[in-house]
């Protein structure tokens, strides 16, 4: 009978022992169509000790960690891909914003101490540079700043490498929110334009499906120009429009990465088109009012 093992193949019929060679060919097989399950477990440590692969039970535990520590140190080496990277990237965005906030509300406070003339702006951290404890942390801001926006044009790039259609209907940072919410690209193309749709609602969905509040139109698409600058009383259609844009372009890149131009001007149509007709319907019931 042969048995296929991690370590190589035993075979005590026909031929000697086999080693499968050292750690990376034990890996490269380990994850290879390699290995033939057993119904029943064998003693594989009886085994390596009978043909004479390991002289005891500690070379064994020695070998045996070697190999799967190579295994996971691959296995996170293959996470590493840019799409990850940016994944890292908007969250470390997001992260630092809170931070910016906090720090900028600190330094506010802080400074009225010492001048009252002080207004509430982005300008602030520029002009305490200098002025003791309170200009080290005016400088830490406008350090923070600058390294965001590096971050920031770092991500619009990769994101607009990973999913060029997607970042050029949503723009790159909503691009990555949406791809970073959904989990990944593969799963956000996936995922039908109603759930694309409210993305980041999930707390006001919950809400409504206990009866306590309406449906939400929208969750992160919100800041989408196209939804944010419209009436309120659009933005349900702008948002299913928008939804299903983002659904194809997301399909689009996944599957095989073809720019798709004419994509961008359909939307921009059908977002004319509601709020033409969504306007002309209000002049219509002024008009039948007076």
């Amino acid at each position: 009978m042969e048995l296929v093992a991690w370590f190589g193949r035993v075979d005590s019929e026909s031929a000697p022992f086999i080693a499968a060679g050292d750690v990376d060919q034990m890996v490269e097989k380990l994850t290879g169509p390699y290995l033939i399950p057993e119904k029943t477990q064998p003693d594989l440590r009886a085994y390596a000790k009978a043909c004479h692969y390991v002289e005891d039970d500690c070379e064994y535990n020695r070998l045996l960690r070697d190999v799967a520590l190579e295994l996971v140190r691959r296995e996170l080496r293959s996470l590493a891909t840019v799409e990850q990277d940016a994944l890292q990237m908007i969250e470390a965005l997001d992260d630092m914003d809170k931070s910016i906030n906090l720090l900028e509300e600190r330094l506010y406070e802080w400074s009225l101490l010492h001048r009252d003339d002080i207004a509430r702006s982005k300008d602030l951290p520029l002009s305490l540079t200098g002025h003791g404890p309170l200009g080290e942390l005016a400088t830490a801001i406008t350090d923070l700043r600058r390294s965001r926006q590096r971050i920031e044009e770092d991500l619009s790039s990769s994101i607009s490498t990973i999913a060029p259609n997607l970042s050029g209907l949503a723009g790159p940072l909503l691009a990555a929110r949406l791809i970073s919410r959904a989990g990944s690209l593969r799963r956000l193309s996936e995922l039908p334009s109603s759930t694309v749709q409210i993305i980041g609602a999930e707390k006001s969905l919950f809400k409504h499906l206990k009866g306590k509040a309406p449906s939400p139109k929208h969750g992160l698409i919100y800041r989408h120009p196209a939804i944010m600058n419209s009436p309120k009383r659009l933005r349900g259609r702008l948002a299913r429009a928008l939804a299903g844009k983002l659904s194809i372009a997301a399909r689009i890149d996944y599957h095989n990465g073809i720019i798709s131009p004419e994509l961008k001007g359909s939307l921009e149509n059908r977002v004319s088109e509601i709020r033409r007709t969504g306007l002309g319907a209000k002049q219509s019931k002024r008009i039948s009012r007076d």
